[in-house]
C-alpha cells in the first residue's frame, strides 16, 4: 500500500480547513517535529481510516476538541490501483455514529464498492483487500507510539499466530484442506 493524499478534518489536533497532505512524488518521509505538534495523529488518520483503529481507546476521544464530528479521507494505491476510503464520527448524546465508504478510481472518477453494506461489512471488504489486518500491520510494519514491544509482549500463541499472518501461512492450510 502506498499513501497518496490524506485529507483531515475536525481529527485530533487538526481542525477544518486543513490542505490536502500529498504524498505523490514522495518515495522516504520523515516526520520531526515538537512533541505534540501532530507527527502521531497523522499516522493514527491513516490506521484509523483504514482500520478503525488509533492509539486511543475510544473514536469520539480523536475528535478534535469542541468538534462535534470528524473526517478522514485517505487515498493509496494498492497493486496498481486507487483506492479511498472516507470514515466519519459523529458524537450522539448516548451513543456516537460512525460511516464509512470504500471507493476504488474508476473512468476518473471513484465508484462505491460498499453500496448498502454497513460499517462492519465495509471493514471486511477492506481488510480483505488490504490482505491485513491492523494486528499484522502493527506488529510488522508500524511501531506506534509507546509500543515498540507490544509483539513480544504477546503470549506465545498469539506470537505464532501474528507472524503466520504475516507470512501468509493460511494459504498452505487451505491447500492442506
Amino acid at each position: 500500500m502506498i499513501p497518496s493524499k490524506l485529507m483531515l478534518r475536525n481529527f485530533m489536533c487538526y481542525r477544518d480547513d486543513l490542505p490536502v497532505l500529498d504524498f505523490d512524488g514522495i518515495s522516504i518521509a520523515c516526520l520531526s517535529g515538537e512533541n505534540g505538534a501532530g507527527k502521531s495523529a497523522l499516522l493514527d488518520a491513516m490506521t484509523w481510516a483504514l482500520w478503525g483503529e488509533a492509539r486511543l481507546k475510544s473514536d469520539d476521544e480523536l475528535i478534535a476538541m469542541g468538534a462535534q464530528e470528524m473526517e478522514v479521507d485517505f487515498i493509496f494505491a494498492l497493486d496498481g490501483q486507487d483506492y479511498r476510503i472516507i470514515r466519519k464520527r459523529a458524537k450522539g448524546k448516548r451513543v456516537g455514529q460512525s460511516w464509512l465508504d470504500f471507493q476504488v478510481r474508476h473512468n476518473g472518477g471513484w465508484k462505491v464498492l460498499n453500496p448498502g453494506m454497513g460499517v462492519r461489512e465495509t471493514q471486511a471488504a477492506i481488510t480483505s483487500t488490504l490482505r491485513m489486518n491492523y494486528d499484522v500491520f502493527a506488529n510488522s510494519a508500524y511501531l506506534r507510539q509507546g509500543h515498540a514491544d507490544e509483539f513480544t509482549k504477546k503470549e506465545p500463541g498469539r506470537r505464532k499466530q501474528v507472524l503466520a499472518d504475516i507470512l501468509g501461512l493460511d494459504v498452505y492450510e487451505r491447500l492442506e484442506a
